[in-house]
């Protein structure tokens, strides 16, 4: 009997545990029942080793993580940095506030640790920004990373127009 009630809250503490992990994180998602207008949300990345990416992201929208990401990542199990365009739509026409985040994104630790053992440090610039995204316009976070100073900002795609301002971050 005591092994039966012994398991059986183990059981129940891990459900609970679980549980109130997996509820930490929440996932922006446009409402399903959303119908209007809507803008597009792009990210961008530039490889600048072979291990190693200068990411330039939407790190969340109204207080939520997107579901996708232009992260690093190796190719078939590799050291080989990979990168792929994430986008998302947004409801246009109402002011929104997103975080936009710039950093070093890598395709394995052991990349990572590298780095810091030769004394190279990850430039890092992130911030928020609320403006009304226009119906059908397509926009692309864009950045720059540097020892010195490092930003991220929002522009219209194809006519590369600031949106807002640029969120600078010193190392």
């Amino acid at each position: 009997m005591r092994l039966h009630t012994f398991m059986s809250s183990n059981l129940l503490f891990t459900l609970i545990a679980v549980g109130m992990l997996s509820s930490c994180v929440s996932y922006y998602e446009i409402p399903k029942n959303y119908s209007g207008p809507t803008a597009t949300l792009k990210d961008s990345s530039i490889a600048t080793h072979f291990a190693k990416a200068a990411v330039f992201k939407v790190a969340e929208i109204e207080g939520k993580t997107p579901k996708s990401s232009p992260m690093a990542t190796p190719y078939g199990g590799g050291m080989g940095v990979t990168l792929r365009e994430s986008s998302r739509p947004v409801p246009a026409g109402k002011p929104i506030t997103i975080s936009l985040s710039a950093g070093d994104s890598y395709a394995a630790d052991g990349a990572q640790l590298a780095d810091k053992l030769m004394g190279r440090q990850n430039a890092y610039a992130s911030g928020n920004l609320t403006f009304t995204p226009k119906a059908g316009q397509s926009y692309r976070v864009k950045g720059t990373l540097a020892k010195e100073v490092s930003s991220v900002w929002l522009e219209e795609d194809g006519s590369g127009a600031l949106v807002g301002k640029k969120i600078v971050g010193e190392e």
